[in-house]
């Protein structure tokens, strides 16, 4: 069967074709979002143009509305929401003004007003939150550093992984390192004496006397129980390891206290 051969001039229609493509959804996009702050913008328009009419109620309603119907951004919606409490300080619900004030000091904490061109009434309101704003800051709790030994991590994957990475990772270092040390030179040696087990056991039976049968049997014999011993040691090393992760096991700290007879006192920790 004959392969048909990639026309060239395909991928190319195929990028130009790409191309175009993008530059449509760029120029559909770009009108699209001039639309939507051409919008917003006529909204604000309008409620400013109520407020300054005295159609308090009404721009009070469209300002809702303009928050409510849409995401805007974070200057529109503090102007709508200044328009909403000039409106509600205009029909004497005060607290609720200081409310939306409030969610403009939220937005941007050094938002102002200007002294003279902003009536004394709505001053009065806007200073009186900016108070309760500044007084809810300083209430709120502040979160303290927490250093490694008040806060200890969860055990993670590291703990079945090898013994004392755990430890590390949670900032017992001493301990960790003993336990890395240790399980490094116990596995180390299991392997190194399987390997010299093994050969001790081909020299074995390869051996075509019974005096150098028995000589090599007990060279075989040496290496298979320092093998086990090696092994086991490791095991311990490792089942230790998984249980302090979790419970912090002894050894955790040795002090030795120096005393002379001025009551001066010396006090050596080592901390695993």
């Amino acid at each position: 069967m004959l392969r048909r051969k990639d026309d060239p001039r395909s991928h190319f229609t195929y990028l130009i074709t790409g191309v175009f493509a993008s530059l449509l959804l760029v120029s559909l996009s770009s009108p699209l979002q001039a639309q939507t702050t051409t919008h917003g913008d006529s909204s604000l328009i309008l409620i400013r143009d109520l407020y300054e009419q005295g159609s308090y109620l009404s721009s009070e309603i469209e300002a809702r509305r303009f928050l409510e119907s849409r995401r805007v951004s974070d200057s529109l919606k503090i102007l709508a929401e200044q328009y909403l409490a000039f409106s509600l300080v205009a029909q004497g619900k005060n607290i609720l003004a200081a409310e939306h004030f409030m969610a403009i000091l939220k937005i941007d904490s050094a938002f102002t007003l200007h002294p003279t061109l902003t009536s004394p009434k709505i001053l009065a309101v806007f200073d009186h939150a900016r108070q309760q704003f500044r007084s809810l800051k300083r209430s709120e709790p502040t979160s303290s550093p927490v250093g490694p030994l008040s806060q200890v991590p969860s055990p993670s994957f590291r703990t079945v992984l090898f013994p004392g990475w755990e430890q590390i990772h949670q900032g017992r270092d001493t301990k960790g390192y003993v336990l890395l040390a240790a399980g490094i030179l116990s596995l180390g040696s299991t392997l190194y004496l399987d390997i010299e087990r093994r050969r001790a056991e081909d020299e074995y039976h390869a051996a075509d006397t019974p005096e150098l049968a028995a000589s090599r049997y007990d060279r075989y014999n040496r290496y298979y129980r320092a093998e086990y011993y090696s092994l086991a040691a490791f095991l311990v090393i490792y089942l230790y390891s998984q249980f302090d992760a979790f419970f912090d096991l002894p050894p955790s700290s040795s002090a030795v206290t120096l005393q002379s007879g001025s009551n001066l006192q010396l006090t050596l920790r080592v901390t695993f």
